[in-house]
C-alpha cells in the first residue's frame, strides 16, 4: 500500500497569503498542489503515485482512463505515462458543454495533444465503465496489458495521497505557526482528495475540520462516496478512529452543473489573480474559494481563524474558457 512511484519531486509548498487574508480577514494559506509534476502538475498526481505503482507491480503497461478534453485527471496521467515509459488511453466524452468555439481544441485538450495521446471519444450516452472494458480487452488481445484507473484516482490507493498531504500541512503549518489551521477547504469532484485528508486529519487527533466543496454533485451521494473512502483509510492504518465532526461537505456552490462557470467563481479567479498572482481554475478551485469567501463573510469561518485552501490545479482550464475573462 506503500508503494509509490516518484511523479513529485518534493512536498508542495504552503504559502501564506497576505493580501487575500487582509481583505477576507482571516489568516489564509494556500496548499500549492498545482505546483509540481509532469503533464501540467496538479492534484492528482498525488494519487497517482500508488495506483500506477499498482500498476506496474501488476505488469501493466498501458493506463486507461474516462474523462472528457478538459479533464486534469486525464492531462496528468498522459503526462504520467509519458515520464514513466507507459502507454496511455483517455476514454472521451461530452461532460461539459462546449463553452466557446475552441472548448475542444485548447487548455487541457491541446497539452494532451502535445503529449501525443491516444484519445477514444464514445458518444455521451455510452456507460465508461463499459466502454473502457471493452478497450482493455483489445489491449489485452494484442499482447500489451490494460490497468483501468478509477474516475478521478478516486480509491484507496489514490486517495492516501491525500492522506499524505494532511500530513504535509500539518508539519509546514507546525512550522509557520507553531499550531494546526482551524480549517483545511477543498473542492470535492470526486471525492478522493477530501477523504485522504479528512482520515489524515482524524487519525492525527488534530482540530482541523476539512471544509469540501463539491463541483459535480449537487446531493448526498458525495458526502456518501466521501465518507467510505474516509473510513476505508482509516480501516487500513488506524481503525476505530471517528471522522463525523472533522468535515462539512457542501454541495451548493456547483451552480448549474459540472464544468459551468458560476459568477462567484469567476469572481473568484480575478479576485486571487490580482490579489496574489495566482490562477485558480473556473471548474474547481474557483467554486471552492467562492464558498471560502462566501463563509467568510457570513461569519461560518472567523475572522480570527486560519485556513489552508488546497489548490489543486487546472491552470490549463483558464486558456480553455477565455471567453469567461475577456
Amino acid at each position: 500500500m506503500n508503494n509509490k512511484v516518484k511523479l513529485l519531486n518534493r512536498e508542495s509548498s504552503l504559502e501564506f497569503l497576505p493580501n487575500l487574508s487582509n481583505t477576507l480577514g482571516p489568516k489564509i494559506y494556500i496548499k500549492r498542489d498545482d505546483e509540481g509534476g509532469r503533464g501540467g502538475g496538479g492534484n492528482k498526481l498525488r494519487k497517482y503515485e500508488r495506483i500506477i505503482a499498482d500498476a506496474i507491480h501488476k505488469k501493466a503497461d498501458t493506463l486507461i482512463i474516462a474523462g472528457h478534453h478538459q479533464s486534469n485527471a486525464a492531462r496528468e496521467l498522459v503526462g504520467a505515462a509519458c515520464q514513466l515509459g507507459l502507454k496511455s488511453i483517455v476514454v472521451c466524452k461530452t461532460m461539459i458543454p462546449e463553452q466557446n468555439p475552441t472548448f475542444n481544441k485548447n487548455g487541457n485538450a491541446l497539452l494532451m495533444q502535445l503529449m501525443n495521446a491516444n484519445i477514444i471519444t464514445i458518444n455521451a450516452e455510452d456507460d465508461f465503465d463499459i466502454e473502457m472494458n471493452k478497450i482493455a480487452a483489445s489491449v489485452n488481445k494484442k499482447g500489451n496489458k490494460a490497468y483501468l484507473i478509477p474516475f478521478g484516482g478516486s480509491n484507496l490507493l489514490g486517495s492516501l495521497g491525500y492522506y499524505d498531504c494532511a500530513n504535509e500541512i500539518i508539519e509546514q503549518f507546525k512550522n509557520a505557526e507553531g499550531t494546526t489551521p482551524n480549517y483545511v477547504v477543498t473542492p470535492t469532484g470526486s471525492g478522493g482528495t477530501m477523504a485522504g485528508l479528512i482520515a489524515g486529519f482524524s487519525i492525527a487527533k488534530t482540530p482541523t475540520k476539512v471544509i469540501g466543496f463539491s463541483v459535480l454533485y449537487k446531493d448526498k451521494i458525495i458526502e456518501n462516496i466521501v465518507t467510505k473512502l474516509a473510513n476505508e483509510i482509516i480501516e487500513n492504518i488506524k481503525p476505530n478512529v471517528d471522522i463525523a465532526t472533522n468535515f462539512e461537505l457542501n454541495t451548493k456552490f456547483v451552480g448549474e452543473g459540472y464544468g459551468i462557470p458560476t459568477e462567484n467563481g469567476t469572481k473568484a479567479v480575478t479576485m486571487l489573480a490580482e490579489l496574489e498572482g495566482l490562477f485558480l481554475c473556473p471548474v474547481y478551485t474557483s467554486k471552492a474559494m467562492a464558498g471560502l469567501v462566501e463563509y467568510i463573510k457570513t461569519n461560518k469561518i472567523k475572522k480570527d481563524e486560519t485556513i489552508v485552501f488546497i489548490h489543486t490545479g487546472g491552470m490549463p482550464l483558464v486558456h480553455a474558457y477565455y471567453n469567461q475573462y475577456m
